[in-house]
Order: structure tokens, then C-alpha cells, then sequence
């Protein structure tokens, strides 16, 4: 199973940041799971921040405006997602 964009920013955190408990993890076998597990989890999280973003905040009409809310959308539940879940030093799937 492939590893999506989320594990793979966990991957590349987790090694800048935890370097010794990527070492145990990959020592355990479990880290590429626990990798998968983070992307999973990750995109759930942000399928239900997409949800609540369009029930608070209406999709407009106009192009220009659909564009802009497009943005403002992506932004605020990928950086969610990337503060609450994937930066975050996670050793189990």
C-alpha cells in the first residue's frame, strides 16, 4: 500500500526531528506502517474539516468567488491537519 502526501511529510518530519525514534521504529519494522497509519488518519481528518468548512462557509456562486473560497478551504483544513495530526511524533500505527 502506498504511502500518501501526509505520511510522507510525517516521514520526513519524524527524521529531521525524532531521529532516535525513527531508529526504534524502523528496528521494530513498524515504521512505515505507523507512516501509513498517520496518512490514513490524516486524510479522515481532513475529509471531516472539508465537511464542517462547507457547512459553516456556504460554497458561493460566482467563479472568482469559488476560487477564493477554494483556497481559504484547503488552507485552513491542511494546515489543521498538518498542526493536529502529522506533526506530531506518533510511534504506534
Amino acid at each position: 500500500m502506498p504511502i500518501g502526501s501526509y505520511g510522507t511529510a510525517w516521514i520526513q518530519w519524524m527524521q529531521d526531528n525524532h531521529k532516535e525514534k525513527v531508529r526504534e521504529m524502523k528496528l521494530k519494522g513498524i515504521f512505515l506502517t505507523v507512516a501509513r497509519s498517520v496518512d490514513e488518519s490524516a486524510r479522515d481528518y481532513r475529509n471531516l474539516l472539508d465537511r464542517q468548512y462547507e457547512k459553516a462557509n456556504p460554497r458561493p456562486e460566482t467563479f472568482m468567488e469559488i476560487v477564493s473560497w477554494e483556497r481559504t478551504r484547503e488552507f485552513y483544513t491542511d494546515s489543521a491537519v498538518m498542526r493536529e495530526s502529522v506533526l506530531i511524533p506518533i510511534t504506534t500505527p
